[in-house]
């Protein structure tokens, strides 16, 4: 152990348990608590993304290629192929989308529909997985009035306002277009409830209907063809660029593209900004503990003056004595910053694997508090303590390194 260690270790603890030593236990356990609540804050936030995105990939497809003012396809089949051919593509399917409204009972309700095709959808999206009654077929289907319609998927929350179970009927209805001019008649169609789906995400199981590509060719005027068709890529976070590459493929106009990205643009956004909200905030904890560090390291020094002096009466430099101090803000720092992590992903860790803390499920879309440690983050609230410890004690440092030996000695 060298000389600067040797000494900076022994003004950390000290001979006696005083008033000062008190203080520098108190500034380690602030920066524990600062790093354990800083790495849990970041870890629920990442969790909630996680959830939010697991659930959007999970209804949805991760891309989108459709043509500009709602055009329709009528190529599909080929427009598969094509779609299909690129490496990173795992599976293609058409899609309908359009607004309608769902009547039940005189109760009536606004909806976007979806048209699929169920066969092939399961290969672009994991709806058939949030089935919870009924089965993933939209084939006709008997009602409990003994009658057989074409069948479709309501969410949890729209059966629930509808009162609805499987094998009832409901009426969904649309304005069309033909011309660029609306029909003010609009396109009806009785169907069967043949399963109920719940995702999570309250929007989508309030106002979410799924038909055949039949029924949705037939309610948005579109006999030839389909809207869009969806992909699945191997990797959702190159979605983007995979869709890119393939409308560029196609030529571009008429052709376009989205993703799941893009398509909850606002959503993620808010999301980022909400965690990097939290980290600005919950740094004040560890702030705190720096100040805390650099009052203990002045005290310090007051305390040590005439030590001080004598060690540079004996020659030390005092290049040396501040790197005795800093040694101080360095040790505090990583005592606290590697107990702190040790406990803040320990504590996350058992979170997201055993569900100690439970949320209301008809409140939040989980019934537990999702937590997911991510490396990076670790490693940013690791450095960043540190950083600020050792900010926190280079003024004392400084202020000891400028201690005149004479008047230090004379002043005791």
């Amino acid at each position: 152990m060298n000389f600067e260690l040797f000494v900076s270790l022994r003004y950390l603890h000290g001979r006696k348990m005083g008033f000062v030593s008190i203080i520098t236990a108190l500034s380690i356990i602030g920066v524990i608590l600062g790093t354990v609540v800083l790495i849990g804050a970041l870890s629920v936030s990442n969790g909630f993304e996680f959830e939010v995105r697991d659930r959007i990939v999970g209804t949805f497809a991760h891309a989108r290629i459709m043509k500009y003012n709602g055009e329709s396809i009528t190529n599909p089949d080929s427009l598969s192929q094509i779609i299909a051919t690129h490496p990173q593509v795992v599976a293609t399917a058409p899609i309908i989308m359009g607004k309608g409204a769902a009547e039940c009972e005189s109760l009536q309700e606004g909806v976007m529909i979806m048209a699929i095709d169920d066969s092939l959808e399961k290969g672009v999206s994991d709806l058939h997985k949030k089935m919870i009654e009924g089965k993933f077929s939209l084939a006709p289907t008997k009602s409990n009035r003994d009658r057989i319609q074409p069948a479709c998927f309501l969410g949890t929350g729209l059966a629930a306002k509808f009162g609805v179970k499987v094998h009832d009927e409901i009426v969904l209805m649309t304005v069309s277009q033909e011309d660029g001019n609306i029909d003010p008649s609009p396109k009806m169609v009785r169907l069967v409830v043949a399963g109920i789906f719940e995702t999570g995400m309250y929007e989508y199981d309030q106002g979410l209907i799924y038909v055949s590509i039949g029924t949705g060719q037939k309610l948005f005027s579109m006999p030839d063809g389909v809207e869009g068709i969806s992909m699945r890529c191997k990797d959702l976070n190159n979605a983007s660029t995979i869709a890119k590459e393939i409308n560029e493929q196609l030529g571009g106009y008429p052709y376009k593209y989205s993703d799941w990205q893009t398509q909850n643009k606002s959503l993620f956004q808010w999301m980022k900004l909400e965690k990097l909200i939290i980290t600005l905030f919950l740094s004040i904890i560890i702030l705190v503990a720096a100040f805390n560090i650099m009052a203990t390291r002045i005290m310090i020094i007051m305390e040590k003056r005439r030590e001080i002096g004598i060690l540079m009466g004996m020659g030390t430099t005092k290049q040396l004595i501040m790197k005795i101090f800093l040694f101080n803000g360095v040790v505090i720092g990583l005592i606290g910053s590697v107990a702190g992590t040790i406990i803040g992903v320990t504590a996350s860790y058992l979170q997201h694997r055993y569900h100690i803390i439970p949320l209301a499920g008809d409140i939040y879309f989980v019934n537990f508090l999702p937590a997911i440690v991510e490396p990076l983050d670790v490693l940013i609230v690791f450095v960043g303590t540190n950083l600020l410890c050792i900010l926190a004690t280079l003024y004392p440092a400084w202020s000891a390194s400028k201690l005149l030996p004479a008047q230090a000695i004379r002043l005791e």
